[in-house]
């Protein structure tokens, strides 16, 4: 069972997913909306066995499904569980459904089904943050797994995966690891097969499965321990080194060669001072990949260039000045860290208070004018309209220097008198469908299932 989180939100989450598998070891995937949640969730845990009534089901969606079924359950507030002792046939703990590394090939950018994979841990690389297409800092944690045959893959994982993933606790073990990991996007880097995991990859050590049996028969010594990984980047600076660590005046700044630094963590103490609004301050931005949404020609569609239609998530990708007393230089603050800095979401300000205009930027924006911060900083792709390299914003830490006056700008509503109007209408956020609960409505006599 796993509750998604969703897609540019630290605290909102998607409803309940669970898998169950029947006693021919069949699984399904069965899904709760997050109005349900509360009602759902306290009934049921992973690995008992359920007579379940009181359900109805849907196709299965076309792509990125979980498990190869037809079908999908819906469990809502109505659907009842009785919990049974254990029954015979057996239900297995785990149904999964591995691809040999072999296979993998076959899989790269299929998103019809996603792909789970078995093997010995050997190494993993700690979390760290990692621009991602110059478009949002995302948490990352690699994994390097080897099967039976030694042929070794690597695993990338994301976001709320990557922090949960507890790799300390893997690293002080003397013992072999072995681990089963659901749901990754297959896809090539640089020649090589990469794993990326999904908001649906969970993660099992040494899962009760036939495959482990000879897994432990090949890596059977402390040799065969889990080792660590140096990291692949320059890390975010950590409070405890921010203060000793150099910082870089903006006339500094200004004459750094991009390709030299391009790995190093630059560090400036400046303060915004105005924002430029030619090219906007928000994006209409895949809710899957983050990258930005094109129209298509005679059409009325948003596309993803990897996802097709989407609906559109709003996500700031604001460019600034930053300033001190030798000199000033642009930057563009993205995502996550610029939500951190305006101290609210883009979604909220675009979607729930009707903040659409490119060029009127709100109040909430405009007051961090003239506060001295400290700005990590790094450089981004090359910009072929001014021949340099963008500035990327990847954290901002507080400072105690005195306030900076800021350079005239102001805003024809404020973010207080925006509020209380009615927010306007968004022609390109459409809502999901609503299908009627009868025309999906199955009453099944029972199902005994394993919840996993």
């Amino acid at each position: 069972m796993w509750r998604p989180k969703l897609i540019g939100s630290t605290d909102q989450f998607g409803g309940l997913q669970c898998i169950l598998v029947d006693q021919k070891t069949d699984a399904i995937q069965a899904s709760v909306k997050e109005i349900d949640y509360d009602f759902v969730a306290p009934k049921i845990k992973a690995g008992s066995i359920y007579e379940i009534t009181h359900f109805h089901t849907d196709r299965n969606k076309p792509s990125h499904k979980i498990v190869p079924h037809v079908a999908q359950l819906f469990f809502n507030a109505r659907t009842a569980f009785k919990e049974l002792p254990t029954i015979q046939p057996h239900i297995p703990r785990h149904r999964f459904y591995l691809v040999d590394y072999t296979q993998l090939s076959t899989r790269i950018d299929k998103i019809d089904i996603l792909t789970d994979v078995f093997g010995h841990i050997t190494a993993i690389q700690p979390l760290e943050q990692k621009m991602v297409g110059n478009e949002r800092l995302e948490d990352k944690c690699e994994v390097c797994i080897e099967n039976i045959r030694k042929e070794d893959v690597r695993i990338t994982l994301w976001g709320n995966t990557a922090k949960t993933f507890d790799s300390q606790a893997l690293q002080q073990s003397t013992s072999p690891i072995f681990a089963a990991f659901t749901s990754l996007k297959v896809k090539q880097f640089q020649g090589k097969i990469v794993l990326n995991s999904s908001v649906s990859t969970l993660i099992f050590i040494n899962p009760d499965i036939q495959e482990l049996a000879a897994y432990k028969t090949i890596f059977n010594d402390s040799t065969h321990a889990v080792k660590m990984m140096p990291s692949s980047t320059a890390q975010l600076m950590t409070p405890q080194h921010l203060e000793a660590a150099k910082k870089l005046s903006v006339q500094e700044l200004n004459v750094l060669d991009p390709e030299t630094h391009k790995d190093t963590p630059i560090l400036c103490r400046a303060a915004i001072t105005h924002f430029d609004t030619r090219n906007g301050w928000w994006y209409k931005a895949c809710p899957s990949c983050f990258k930005q949404l094109r129209t298509t020609a005679h059409r009325d569609e948003l596309l993803c260039p990897k996802k097709n239609n989407q609906i559109p998530l709003p996500l700031f990708k604001v460019s600034l000045v930053l300033e001190d007393s030798t000199d000033e230089t642009n930057a563009i603050i993205i995502g996550r860290v610029a939500e951190q800095l305006f101290k609210i979401s883009c979604n909220e300000l675009v979607v729930q208070r009707g903040f659409t205009d490119q060029q009127q930027l709100p109040d909430v924006i405009l007051q961090t004018r003239g506060q001295v911060k400290i700005f990590q900083l790094r450089f981004g792709s090359m910009r072929s309209d001014f021949n340099r390299n963008d500035l990327l914003i990847q954290a901002i830490f507080d400072d105690t220097m005195p306030f900076i006056e800021p350079t005239p700008q102001s805003s024809d509503q404020s973010l207080a008198t925006h509020m209380i109007q009615k927010p306007l209408e968004h022609k390109w956020f459409h809502p999901l469908p609503q299908l009627s609960h009868s025309q999906f409505q199955v009453h099944l006599p029972q199902a005994q299932l394993m919840l996993l």
